[in-house]
């Protein structure tokens, strides 16, 4: 038995060694993928986002506030046009994101208290982008307000100290867990690296088998007698190189890029091996139910390539309708983000943990199918 499964493992380690694509799909890409993705998202905080003002006033009050909108770290001024058409079309075609439009009198409604309205034109399908500009075009406008309002004050009061409280009466502290800095590099990431993660143990797995058996070698691959432990020896080198791939990350991110990581690496450690273990019988019954290695690798793509979207990172689990918590049931990388986001954010206790260890170790039992269907196939 246990010879088989050395006989299995040592061959696929030289199948690896001499495909430069298996080598690929189990090294060289994963890295490359991870690399692109840091690259791409390490700033963490989008900043100068271009928008286009029209100022039909043209006032002091009016300059200082594009002053204010220029300063701020967010935005940035890219465009100043006459009329609100112009700007419009510089938003269409995607120069800037966001239009302003402060209206005619500005400074002198805002002096007498006729609460002027500054128009903001968003292009919404940047929701992302659109909700970081309303929050800080919110903050400029709010301060230059309490600003106006202040001087007002002092007019009337002539203390400064006095006037402040008059002018904000309440003073709001907001301070967010977790992520303090509203980083989005932490945001996004640590959920985007484990989700290209899933993609590649799918494809690992499939070349590995799909290959044998479009070479027609499984017979003289697998030992008839020992045929589970022949399968469990072909899966293990790449089980190995992902599960220390998914540590990798999580070292990465919690390690390298210095995020507190509260809870158990041990527990992560449980939760990245039976994740592999689980998207490798899944793997392995996309195959088997027609040892069709095109068409097995097509249903690995339908199947891991929309899991960022159902993992409850970008968009709340609680709002999801039944089909989506359906699909996102179906997704052994679901339980594990559950995992980390408890561990790392929280610090869980593990035994609370068991549940969701349990669901993916579930996945598990596809291998009983799998090796029937084996067995039938080889039996033939």
């Amino acid at each position: 038995m246990i010879k088989a499964l050395n006989t299995a493992f040592i061959q696929e380690l030289r199948e690896i060694k001499s495909s430069w694509y298996k080598l690929s799909l189990l090294i060289f890409l994963p890295l490359l993928c991870f690399a692109l993705l840091v690259g791409i998202f390490y700033s963490g905080v989008a900043t100068k986002l271009p928008v286009v003002v029209v100022d039909n006033d043209k006032s002091s009050l009016s300059k200082k506030l594009l002053f204010n909108i220029n300063a701020s770290p967010t935005l940035e001024i890219k465009y100043k046009v006459l009329d609100t058409i112009s700007g419009i079309n510089l938003v269409k075609s995607t120069k800037a994101y966001a239009l302003l439009v402060i209206p005619n009198k500005f400074e002198k409604d805002t002096l007498l208290g006729l609460q002027p309205k500054v128009t903001l034109m968003l292009n919404t399908q940047f929701v992302l982008i659109g909700k970081m500009i309303k929050a800080a075009l919110i903050e400029v406008v709010t301060t230059a307000s309490g600003e106006v309002e202040y001087v007002k004050h002092l007019i009337e009061i002539k203390n400064s100290e006095e006037s402040l409280a008059k002018t904000v009466p309440i003073n709001l502290q907001v301070t967010p867990f977790f992520n303090t800095y509203k980083n989005y590099f932490f945001f996004l990431v640590s959920a985007l690296l484990p989700a290209v993660w899933q993609i590649f143990i799918v494809i690992g797995t499939l070349v590995s088998f799909g290959t044998l058996f479009k070479s027609k070698g499984e017979e003289s691959f697998f030992s008839k007698e020992h045929l589970f432990m022949s399968i469990v020896g072909k899966l293990l080198p790449y089980t190995l190189v992902y599960t220390l791939l998914g540590v990798a990350v999580l070292i990465y991110i919690y390690g390298f890029e210095g995020w507190i990581f509260q809870g158990s690496y041990g527990l992560m450690l449980l939760a990245i091996f039976f994740t592999v273990v689980a998207y490798q019988a899944v793997s392995l019954l996309f195959f088997v139910t027609g040892f069709d290695y095109a068409r097995s690798l097509s249903l690995g793509a339908v199947y891991t390539a929309p899991a960022f979207a159902f993992l409850g990172v970008t968009f709340p689990v609680s709002s999801m309708n039944s089909f989506a918590l359906f699909w996102r049931d179906l997704l052994p990388i679901s339980y594990y983000m559950e995992i980390q986001i408890s561990q790392s954010n929280y610090g869980v206790n593990p035994f609370m943990e068991i549940d969701k260890l349990l669901y993916l170790t579930l996945f598990s039992l596809l291998f009983i199918p799998v090796y029937f269907r084996f067995k039938q196939r080889l039996g033939r």
